[in-house]
């Protein structure tokens, strides 16, 4: 009776406890993996969305005349620019009304500079939702992956939410 235990129990370890575990040491190795490049990517991407944002700004400050202290009002408006289409008015407003002797002929000068800058946000911040939901997706994964996934916390990050951002348009 001993021996038949013994062979059950080995029969055991080796047809089924051994295996089930190497397939939870792959999954653990895979999913890990999986989520730390993840999270590697999503602060790549917001590295590029915030030198993104710093180049428009420069670009903007240089050439419009204004000083750092303007920066928190193009905070307000920098989702509208995003957004909008070059010839709207609420960006040359907000220059006007920040600098009164700015030349408005040099808008468009200004807006074609920064017309990259906006395609890549939007290249960029479109990845970076694509990641979120890759992400968020992998750590509300039910069993195994919640009992061998290291890291559980979500990426922080506050999209702009505009149309342009979210679907883009031809510059």
């Amino acid at each position: 009776m001993i021996g038949y235990i013994i062979i059950f129990f080995v029969l055991f370890i080796v047809f089924i406890a051994l295996p089930f575990g190497i397939v939870m040491i792959f999954l653990s190795i895979h999913y890990n993996r999986r989520e730390r490049t993840l999270r590697e990517e999503a602060e790549a991407h917001r590295k590029i969305l915030e030198s993104t944002y710093d180049h428009i700004w420069k670009v903007v400050k240089s050439h419009c005349g204004l000083s750092e202290e303007n920066r928190r009002s193009f905070n307000n408006i920098y989702p509208n620019l995003i957004d909008t289409d070059i010839d709207d008015d609420i960006m040359l407003n907000w220059i006007l009304d920040q600098n009164i002797d700015f030349d408005p002929s040099e808008y468009m000068v200004i807006m074609d500079k920064i017309a990259e800058d906006r395609q890549r946000f939007v290249i960029h911040q479109r990845r970076m939702l694509v990641i979120l939901r890759e992400h968020h997706s992998i750590i509300t994964k039910g069993w195994p992956v919640k009992w061998i996934l290291k890291n559980k916390s979500p990426i922080r990050y506050e999209p702009i939410d505009t149309n342009y951002a979210r679907w883009g348009s031809s510059i």
